[in-house]
């Protein structure tokens, strides 16, 4: 498990240790820079990408941003066709807080927040603004050959504890994720050379031989050896 998995396992009731024991664990530290850079670059009105399926159909993915440890678990319902994601944080000496449930149906713009944890407009959107996040974090795990998966051994306590309880087997491993040196994106994308060009981030953007509303998932592309290109977007008001 992930350190602030580990942590919830340890201090958790018996159902959200059967959860954990039954989820897989993905540290995506690494990945944050670029999830937030297609956060800022694509059109919200696009909706959320069929791209962000989950890894397993219980996902928890963790990150570290600004000094805190934040985890978000996942849950694919393929007969609703949604996912549903849980934020945790870890506050240090006040403890692990529980932030906000919500589900996003990928291929869609249909967003469902659950009322009893954003019992404001600002909790509301700041609930908005995480699904995307993890969104964009899906589509990167998932574009072919991108992402690195570095496997690490679960705490062999919580091992025994979970077969000790009889719960269902945990995974033996939880991955770390880093982007993958060398070339990504096919030659026939854009014409050119990546080898000649930093890694950066393609965004989403309409196609009309295809249809009115159709739209193009957003991609990264170029040499990762060279670097990864982030750009500054100005969005300007409708009108």
């Amino acid at each position: 498990m992930t350190p602030l998995a580990a942590r919830l396992f340890r201090k958790g009731d018996e159902d959200t240790q059967r959860r954990l024991a039954a989820a897989q664990f993905f540290e995506c530290t690494a990945l944050t820079p670029l999830a937030l850079e297609m956060r800022k670059a694509d059109d919200a009105e696009s909706g959320f990408s069929s791209s962000a399926q989950l890894p397993a159909p219980n996902t928890l993915i963790e990150i570290m941003l600004r000094g805190k440890r934040m985890a978000f678990f996942c849950q694919q319902h393929p007969e609703q066709g949604h996912v549903a994601v849980h934020a945790i944080s870890d506050e240090g000496d006040r403890g692990i807080h529980i932030g906000w449930r919500a589900t996003f149906t990928p291929g869609s713009g249909e967003v469902s927040i659950d009322e009893e944890y954003t019992t404001s407009k600002e909790r509301e959107d700041a609930a908005y603004i995480g699904l995307i996040f993890i969104e964009k974090l899906l589509c990167i795990i998932n574009q072919p050959g991108l992402v690195e998966r570095r496997a690490r051994d679960t705490d062999k306590r919580i091992l025994r504890e979970v077969k000790a309880r009889d719960y269902e087997p945990a995974s033996p491993k939880w991955h770390e994720c880093h982007i993958r040196p060398g070339v990504h994106g096919s030659e026939g994308e854009d014409g050119g050379n990546h080898r000649e060009h930093q890694l950066h981030y393609v965004r989403k953007h309409r196609k009309p031989s295809l249809g009115p509303d159709r739209w193009i998932d957003g991609y990264w592309r170029g040499n990762a050896d060279l670097g990864i290109h982030f750009k500054h977007y100005v969005v300007h008001a409708p009108g």
